[in-house]
């Protein structure tokens, strides 16, 4: 007979039921739960002890009552040693699974499900930008690593049977961590927000199927009018956004209650249970910074010191484009260069895959960089030419230390210094200093290009080159702007093109409208007041255009049609969970982008272009796009037909009845965990689901899918709230807690927070910490 743990790994995997397990065991159902939780529980990291660690002095990690980790050390390497220590027992298979993500790696633990991924993640050569990287680092970046990946190895020689669940559920142990193991999850966050190869085939197909004053308004965003510097244009054509929003904001101290900026931060990204950021504070000589790291890296992303704060959203600037290279006829193993012709450079690689055969990839380079095409969606008809990818984030730099920087930093000036060494992702950095001073500063490496062309680019055309990147101080900036307030939200940065060609990717404009709105509303705002603004539900197209579909729905000859405007005459444009409007008016919307772009584009190539279909669908709808449609289209005409598709596609998908319509039941948030089945593994590791208020536009931005109705599939990953006049409590709450083992108390608490718009304080002061201790952990030479 098997023994009790691999019978309860069977259960656990789903490989037999839990009556089977049971059965085989002599116990009843009710003692093989128990103890399968006492199972889990043993495994739990001890966080109360003294242990031995790779350290020259005594380092003291206490964790207070939501997880939160507050590290002390007598030196930069001590202190990162003890982080990697604490992330690791905290969080060691989340890592695995990052580094697994960022290699290539995951259909090896995985199987075949995840192998698009690893073949896309090889192929752009993540892991081998990350070794370049390394062997390119300063020495305190170097250190620096070295102790957090010290720390990390540490953990796992000392952890024995108290390893993370999923290692036993997937049978296999996890490898020594290293340098490049953090570089190449790092370049995967770089990738994750300025990638986005099927914006290029977006903007292609606009390009080949649009005459150009259409093309211009496909690529124009909605409420375009709305910049991060005040401009009295409207933004330039902003490319293709893909519906996952950020936020950030700092309120001057003429407009706050204790007389400092109060900063506000919420990145957003894809729901997911392994959680991105882990909180921490590190106190070290010349260093005192608590915020969010990126998970399995030693720069806090979002964090503030004693003195400063920063957050930052996706500036959406295109740091990589696709170039169609010219194959030889003759001889497909060349590619022109100039006047020359060059073999591509050829490399093979098996990718192990779980119960399955290794998959072979062949990787092909241009001078530019890997051929993509597998990747690229079809933009038309025909064969797609050989498409190979430049991309910035494959140089050899790290930005660790402009990381490194801010977390030492005391005032605006030394923040600026380190945003000037920033190379990647492409961002939008709001500041503020406890002096008073605040500002936006974008930060990175964006290309200089002598045409602003969308789409796809020609390989030897010497206008197609890139040149050196836009100095620091040409990037776009306000410091100490003069309305005392400055926000961004993934929107433009200013009017027209002006002096900066980024060929960004710009979001509409509703968020920022909003927040420019709450920020206004008041004449004095408090961190609380502040915070308030991120549980903003209210969408700007639902104000501006609901009262037009409902106008013109109420002169439908159909009385269901002449419901659903009263319904929608009524409303505000707020998606809270109990609003059945605004479930009727994202039905429409959806419906009615996809009849607009309908218009002008192929059956074939709709779906790659209905995402972008927002502001043309807007223009049609308020009678400002009479170019997109034909002779004989009639707008009451075509409302009432999508209203019907929307009450049909209602009635059939969710029920007849208006009740069964609240946004909230359909609009829910589910925290998945990789190994989620359904069954036995998501009872233990999944979290929710929870209602969700809130939209793709909204400022609380929950991206849905609508072939899954409305479920949630992006949203604020992290919120944090700092008042300069007192930082040590600032505010903050991550969607996810800090533990990934499912039965620590802290695995689940952060939701629930988050899914209510609370906060947690994000303490700094060690009398406050030990107030509100959950543990202390000492790490001994």
């Amino acid at each position: 007979m098997a023994d009790r743990k691999t019978i309860l790994m069977q259960a656990m995997r789903w490989d037999i039921t839990v009556d089977e397990a049971a059965e085989q065991l002599g116990i009843s159902r009710r003692s093989f739960r128990d103890f399968q939780r006492r199972f889990l529980r043993q495994k739990l990291p001890r966080t109360e002890e003294r242990v031995k660690a790779p350290v020259d002095q005594q380092v003291t990690v206490l964790r207070d009552r939501w997880g939160v980790a507050h590290i002390e050390a007598a030196s930069m390497a001590d202190c990162f040693t003890a982080l990697g220590y604490a992330m690791a027992q905290d969080r060691l298979w989340q890592m695995d699974y990052m580094r697994r993500l960022a290699h290539g790696q995951l259909s090896e633990i995985l199987g075949a499900d995840y192998l698009a991924q690893d073949r896309l993640h090889r192929t752009i050569g993540l892991a081998r930008a990350a070794q370049g990287a390394a062997s390119a680092m300063s020495d305190e970046v170097k250190m620096v690593l070295q102790s957090l990946g010290g720390g990390i190895n540490a953990w796992m020689e000392a952890m024995g049977d108290r390893r993370c669940v999923e290692f036993d559920l997937l049978d296999y142990d996890p490898a020594p961590w290293t340098v490049v193991d953090s570089i190449a999850i790092w370049k995967w966050r770089w990738w994750m927000l300025t990638g986005r190869l099927s914006a290029v085939a977006v903007n292609e197909a606009a390009k080949r199927y649009l005459p150009p004053d259409l093309f211009d308004l496909f690529l124009t965003t909605e409420a375009s009018e709305e910049t991060i510097v005040p401009s009295d244009e409207p933004a330039g054509v902003g490319g293709y956004d893909t519906g996952i929003g950020s936020n950030n904001w700092v309120i001057g101290g003429e407009r706050t209650a204790n007389g400092k900026p109060v900063l506000a931060t919420d990145p957003h990204n894809d729901v997911s249970l392994c959680r991105q950021w882990y909180q921490a504070q590190v106190r070290a000589p010349g260093m005192d910074a608590v915020g969010a790291f990126f998970l399995g890296t030693p720069g806090i992303y979002l964090g503030h010191t004693r003195d400063t704060a920063w957050g930052v959203t996706n500036h959406s600037a295109s740091v990589r484009d696709l170039y169609v290279e010219d194959v030889s006829a003759e001889d497909e193993s060349l590619y022109r260069d100039g006047d020359a012709w060059r073999p591509f450079e050829v490399e093979e690689q098996a990718i192990p895959v779980r119960d399955a055969a290794a998959d072979v990839l062949v990787i092909r380079r241009s001078r530019r960089g890997p051929v993509v095409n597998e990747f690229v969606p079809a933009a038309g008809d025909g064969e797609q030419p050989v498409l190979s990818m430049r991309w910035i984030g494959s140089e050899a730099t790290t930005g660790f230390e402009a990381m490194l920087g801010l977390m030492r930093s005391k005032n605006v000036a030394q923040v600026l210094d380190a945003l000037a060494q920033w190379p990647m992702p492409i961002l939008n950095f709001v500041f503020a200093d406890s002096d008073g001073r605040l500002g936006y500063h974008v930060v990175g490496h964006v290309p200089t290009r002598r045409v602003g062309d969308f789409g796809f680019r020609l390989a030897n055309d010497p206008d197609c080159e890139w040149g050196a990147p836009y100095a620091f101080d040409a990037l776009p900036h306000l410091v100490d702007p003069e309305r005392n307030w400055v926000a961004t939200a993934n929107n433009p940065p200013w009017g027209g093109r002006g002096p900066y060609l980024s060929l960004g990717s710009w979001s509409d404009g509703y968020r920022f409208r909003r927040i420019r709105a709450r920020i206004e509303e008041l004449e004095t705002h408090t961190q609380e007041s502040t915070g308030a603004i991120h549980a903003d539900v209210v969408h700007g197209r639902g104000e501006d255009l609901a009262p037009i579909v409902a106008e013109i729905a109420l002169r439908a000859g159909n009385k269901r049609l002449r419901d659903l405007g009263e319904l929608l005459r009524e409303w505000d444009g707020a998606y809270a969970v109990d609003s059945v409007a605004a479930t009727v008016f994202t039905t429409f919307w959806e419906h009615w982008v996809r009849r607009v772009v309908r218009v002008r584009f192929p059956e074939h190539v709709v779906q790659l272009v209905v995402g972008r279909g927002g502001s043309v669908a807007r223009h049609v709808l308020t009678g400002q796009a009479l170019d997109w449609t034909p002779d004989d289209w009639d707008l009451d005409r075509e409302v009432h037909a999508a209203l019907g598709d929307a009450l049909d596609w209602l009635r059939r998908r969710v029920g007849p009845r208006k009740s069964q319509w609240r946004w909230g039941r359909l609009h829910t948030v589910t925290f998945r965990h990789p190994l989620s089945d359904g069954g036995a593994l998501s009872e233990m590791f999944d979290v929710g689901p929870f209602e969700s208020s809130g939209s793709t536009g909204t400022v609380r931005a929950t991206g849905y899918n609508f072939g899954k109705l409305f479920e949630v599939g992006s949203l604020s990953t992290y919120r944090m709230v700092v008042d300069m006049s007192n930082p040590a409590q600032s505010m903050a709450t991550a969607a996810g807690g800090q533990s990934g083992h499912p039965v620590s108390p802290n695995y689940r608490t952060q939701s629930e927070l988050w899914a209510a718009d609370e906060y947690h304080p994000l303490l700094m002061d060690w009398e406050d910490i030990v107030g509100n201790l959950q543990s202390r952990l000492e790490l001994n030479p």
